[in-house]
């Protein structure tokens, strides 16, 4: 285990750690019974639209990790790295900006508590 390879699990630790406060402070402002927007025109139960995008990026760190540990070379750790730390950056920051989206809908529905 290298040190790049613990720098980008700490990278995908904040990721995570962000998509999850960010779900956990829309779960509070939600019913129960509330239909979350998804990407289209469907919609999900709140339970299952902001837990699953946090089990997908956590699942997708997994299949980063398994890679970047499975590779003994020096270039390959640093091409990992800069790909997981890409990722993870890129997967908070889309749904960061996805739940906004979702929340404005559901605000301008009269969905949201105040």
């Amino acid at each position: 285990m290298s040190f790049l390879s613990i720098a980008a699990d700490v990278l995908w630790i904040l990721a995570l750690s962000i998509m999850a406060g960010g779900a956990r402070a829309a779960w509070r402002r939600m019913d129960a019974d509330t239909l979350v927007p998804m990407q289209g025109r469907w919609r999900l139960p709140r339970n299952a639209a902001l837990v699953l995008p946090v089990v997908l990026a956590f699942l997708l760190g997994m299949v980063l990790l398994w890679g970047h540990r499975s590779t003994g070379d020096l270039s390959y750790s640093v091409i990992f790295f800069g790909l997981r730390a890409t990722l993870a950056a890129i997967v908070a920051m889309l749904h960061l900006q996805w739940l906004k989206g979702a929340l404005a809908t559901l605000e301008a529905e009269g969905a949201l508590k105040s």
